[in-house]
């Protein structure tokens, strides 16, 4: 007889990876796909699996404890974060549609239900601070939950069980672990940082030929 225990872990194992592995391939397919963007490598790419991964590990454990606390109080965290998310996704005005509108609102709505999990740039511009604004936003919102659930769970004075220690440490140190690698990889492996790093190293090659190539200009007018 299968034990349905194992189902479970086997089911939500699949179902972090499965949004950590499609958020991070739209990434690497949208920046291969861009002419004007820098493409993602193989040590960018894995970075981004495990950043994705640590939040989203933060982010759903908040979220699945604070359900123990109140159903309701999580459906309103839900609702009101994704149309705070839809908002900003009609304030951003994408256009990655085109002319089609049904196409492009179906677009922002399913974005918004995206961003109520883990962050997803969708617009030109410096990510790193967006980044910043949404994963302080999800902050708050996932400790006042962890909070919520702590005072519930551990009505009396006593301290947390072994298994409270882990959900803390689940919610706390996932975001903690992942905005360290978040740092980490747009100091040396974001895709743009590179990039500006080749052409710097490409720059002074450049000049040192068109500084040989206008002393020759100079040399040959001279001679005649």
């Amino acid at each position: 007889m299968w034990n349905t225990s194992w189902f479970t872990y086997l089911s939500v194992a699949t179902s972090f990876t499965s949004v950590v592995w499609s958020m991070t391939s739209y990434i690497y397919e949208h920046r291969a796909a861009s002419y004007d963007k820098a493409s993602m490598d193989m040590y960018a790419y894995c970075l981004t699996i495990l950043i994705k991964l640590f939040m989203c590990i933060s982010r759903i454990t908040a979220i699945l404890l604070a359900a123990t606390y109140s159903g309701y109080l999580v459906l309103g965290v839900c609702i009101g974060h994704w149309l705070s998310c839809l908002l900003y996704v009609c304030y951003a005005k994408t256009h990655f549609y085109g002319g089609l509108v049904y196409n492009e609102w179906f677009f922002k709505l399913i974005t918004s239900i995206t961003l109520v999990l883990t962050f997803m740039n969708i617009v030109e511009g410096n990510s790193f601070i967006r980044w910043c604004a949404y994963h302080g936003f999800t902050l708050i919102q996932n400790l006042l939950m962890l909070l919520l659930w702590y005072f519930d769970h551990y009505s009396e004075p006593s301290k947390p069980d072994f298994y409270g220690v882990m959900l803390i440490c689940m919610v706390i140190g996932g975001t903690l672990i992942g905005s360290l690698l978040t740092v980490f990889y747009y100091q040396l492996f974001h895709p743009s940082r590179k990039y500006v790093l080749e052409i710097n190293k490409v720059l002074p090659v450049l000049e040192e030929l068109r500084i040989k190539h206008t002393s020759r200009t100079a040399t040959f007018e001279t001679s005649l």
